[in-house]
């Protein structure tokens, strides 16, 4: 009895702070699919994409980057690797596999709120930002000057009317 509640507070310790570390890496958008045409086609890392693996594509995290995904609606979580990187779109932040996407409940082709989070990075990565949301509202645009009106374009000057009495 006694070694079972010295193991069960020893568990609650040892779960609390491994919760209580910060993530290398967290950022918050939208996860979409990796489109079907490119079944069977090199990846940027060189591997083939398999909608059957638990992969992904992210615009700076390195390759090899193992990342939690979390589906804010569903609260489903699956483990994908970064392997691919994809165009960037305004809020996007991540292009899971048919199957990641599929486990944490994103509807075929739609896309989802989620939360990225990697607990470490490969040696050499720069310093990663601790937060970072990429629907954040863009900064305002830099003001523009008043409109001002042009000047006329140039116009050849009118033939002379002395020359052309002359020449009659």
């Amino acid at each position: 009895m006694v070694l079972r509640r010295l193991f069960q507070t020893l568990l609650t310790v040892l779960l609390a702070s491994c919760a209580s570390q910060k993530p290398a890496w967290q950022e918050q958008g939208y996860a979409s699919y990796v489109a079907d045409a490119y079944i069977g086609r090199p990846t940027s890392s060189g591997q083939l994409y398999h909608p059957q693996a638990y992969t992904a594509a992210h615009h700076s995290l390195p390759f090899g980057t193992i990342v939690t995904v979390k589906n804010t609606q569903t609260g489903r979580v699956v483990n994908v690797t970064v392997n691919d990187r994809f165009p960037y779109y305004p809020g996007r932040v991540i292009n899971l596999s048919s199957i990641a996407a599929q486990h944490i409940g994103i509807p075929y082709m739609s896309m989802a709120p989620v939360t990225v989070t990697a607990q470490s990075l490969p040696p050499g990565y720069g310093p990663a930002p601790q937060q970072h949301t990429a629907w954040q509202a863009p900064a305002a645009p830099a003001p523009q000057p008043a409109w001002q009106p042009q000047p006329a374009p140039y116009a050849a000057p009118a033939p002379s009317t002395a020359k052309a009495a002359a020449s009659n």
